[in-house]
């Protein structure tokens, strides 16, 4: 396998996009994902609690996202404090896993196929509470080229962001769909920025990526790039191939420390219905929040902004609901049947452990 690593100096907008500043790994796919702490702007507030868990307080770790500073912003955050008599105490850090292993946060966010690698990295037994939104990650060409699938391009350069997180799904997938190996010997691979991917895909420098769309809003606005497999993401093909009905894999699951949940039922329930409202939130006020915090979407441009949301109206990746019943859990825990059923990861790995809510009361 050829790995190249590519650095650009293009000018891009310096926050990444909805729950996406990419998390990169130093682990092998038989092993686990590590973030990477990156020098994003953040929105959820000052420095992490030092302060050990107590019963009334969630300490939840977030990367900067919309739809929290959104709930920040226009009082939705404070008004569920003074309604349910819970605090939360947030942290805004794309270095989630290093706070989360130091103990200083009850409830962070992460990749459902990453949860593993977390409790192996922080030696902390976790559960998945709730759901948040799909790995929506695209495979994208440049618009004159003839390709119509990944089997069209073996031996040429595939972009990526990581050759782990959501590179892994594409691994199984285009094992499960095409018989090949995205990191073993059928493409070229070339590690780059996730914010220069589609650029470096209209320049020639590559010849697909795995690209995320909202990453990709002006070249996919200016027609240089488009995607393959009808516009699919990852979780679409997922879903269509193994899981019909299902909206994952996702790219973000609310996770949390499986001692605390135990012992903090009513905090569990109060912080899924504080992002049930969020949710809903985001269903209603979508597009005042990508003109509001244009920054999550990587946009800048009038036009820009008006093509994500379009795009978002139209592919839209956040869930409707945080909570989720046995069934979506069986149908999430399939992406690792097929990891490993495609040799992605060892058989080692153990699915992680869920916490089905749905129409359950606290």
């Amino acid at each position: 396998m050829n790995i190249v690593i590519t650095v650009t100096n293009k000018e891009v907008p310096v926050a990444l996009s909805l729950r996406t500043c990419v998390r990169t790994a130093a682990a092998t796919a038989a092993a686990a994902m590590l973030a990477l702490t990156t020098a994003c702007s953040a929105g959820l507030g000052g420095p992490a609690s030092s302060r050990t868990a107590q019963d009334g307080v969630i300490r939840f770790t977030f990367a900067p996202d919309p739809i929290w500073d959104y709930m920040h912003d226009t009082g939705i955050v404070d008004q569920w404090q003074r309604d349910t008599g819970y605090s939360i105490e947030t942290s805004a850090t794309w270095d989630e896993f290093g706070l989360f292993a130091g103990g200083h946060a009850d409830i962070i966010s992460t990749a459902s196929f990453e949860v593993p690698g977390l409790e192996e990295q922080t030696q902390r037994e976790t559960v998945i509470i709730g759901r948040y939104n799909a790995e929506r990650s695209r495979i994208m060409v440049r618009a004159d080229d003839t390709a119509q699938s990944l089997a069209d391009l073996r031996g040429r350069r595939l972009g990526v962001f990581t050759t782990v997180s959501g590179t892994l799904v594409w691994s199984a997938l285009v094992a499960q769909m095409h018989d090949m190996k995205v990191l073993d010997g059928d493409f070229d691979i070339v590690v780059a920025d996730i914010q220069n991917l589609s650029n470096l895909l209209a320049r020639g420098e590559i010849d697909a990526c795995i690209c995320y769309p909202d990453l990709s809003a002006r070249e996919l606005r200016d027609g240089s790039v488009r995607p393959l497999y009808d516009g699919k993401s990852s979780a679409d093909l997922f879903a269509e191939l193994n899981a019909p009905g299902h909206d994952g894999p996702m790219g973000n699951v609310f996770v949390a420390r499986k001692d605390w949940v135990d012992g903090h039922p009513g905090e569990v329930s109060a912080f899924l219905d504080l992002w049930d409202r969020g949710l809903a939130e985001w269903q209603e006020h979508r597009d005042e929040m990508i003109e509001r915090y244009p920054q999550h979407f990587a946009v800048a441009t009038p036009e820009d902004i008006a093509f994500m949301k379009a795009y978002v109206a139209e592919h839209d990746w956040v869930t409707d609901e945080v909570r989720f019943d046995e069934q979506w859990a069986e149908d999430e825990s399939s992406i690792f049947d097929l990891m490993r059923t495609t040799g992605v990861i060892s058989d080692d790995i153990t699915d992680p452990q869920f916490l089905p809510t749905e129409g359950v009361q606290p």
